[in-house]
């Protein structure tokens, strides 16, 4: 039958899918099921699409941290605050080090929420890294509510202090979506380098998303949002 004929298509492009990784091909290959088995060439797509959220290779290094003039954290997902100070405390050691020559930069957490204050997110912060910040190191942005607004308050700092380079920091299910805006949104003000830092965590991997249920949740959702 032409369900059975569309099960085994699905069957063989998956294979050829996992031997080669050739994601574009996989998605023409998607359509061509999609006609002939319908339904189940059209949860396939879906199923190809959202492989690709995770498909975004971040450019910040450990060994060569890039110089820049914040990090940026976008406060939603568990993991990302927490991440995000440890980086910077990685760049405010070196900074100590250079007796003063090298300054750290901000710590930006946007859209923390407008109940949320400095007691409640320093319990997210290692302590030794609560010793070493300061009031002018961290940025507290308590009034964007998604993405496109993170992007948009910050363009307002971006703009005053003359930023030239940030690090975006958010979760790997967010990162390719949330790089997107960012260099749409700021473009306006200026030129300006995006650095990434994705906050990779299970169940949010590329091949292990679909077996959890707050993944598949989390990043179906994340599709949605395109």
């Amino acid at each position: 039958s032409s369900m059975t004929q569309a099960r085994a298509q699905v069957t063989q492009t998956l294979g050829w899918c996992v031997g080669r990784r050739g994601k574009w091909k996989v998605l023409l290959s998607a359509v061509v099921v999609a006609v002939r088995g319908r339904s189940i060439g059209c949860l396939f797509l879906t199923y190809c699409a959202v492989g690709l959220i995770y498909d975004f290779k971040a450019s910040f290094r450990a060994d060569q941290r890039p110089t820049v003039d914040a990090i940026v954290c976008l406060a939603g997902g568990k993991g990302r605050m927490s991440a995000a100070a440890d980086v910077w405390y990685s760049y405010a050691e070196k900074a100590m080090a250079s007796g003063g020559l090298v300054r750290a930069p901000v710590l930006f957490l946007s859209g923390v929420g407008r109940r949320a204050g400095w007691p409640t997110i320093s319990r997210q912060i290692r302590p030794e890294i609560l010793k070493a910040l300061s009031g002018r190191d961290v940025v507290l942005e308590s009034f964007s509510g998604n993405t496109d607004e993170n992007a948009k308050w910050l363009a307002k700092y971006v703009t005053e202090r003359k930023w030239k380079r940030i690090l975006l920091v958010t979760s790997s299910y967010h990162m390719r979506r949330a790089k997107f805006i960012f260099g749409r949104v700021l473009q306006k003000a200026g030129p300006i380098q995006i650095e990434t830092y994705s906050v990779v965590q299970e169940p949010f991997l590329p091949w292990h998303w679909q077996r959890d249920i707050q993944g598949i949740q989390v990043t179906m959702t994340e599709l949605l949002k395109w």
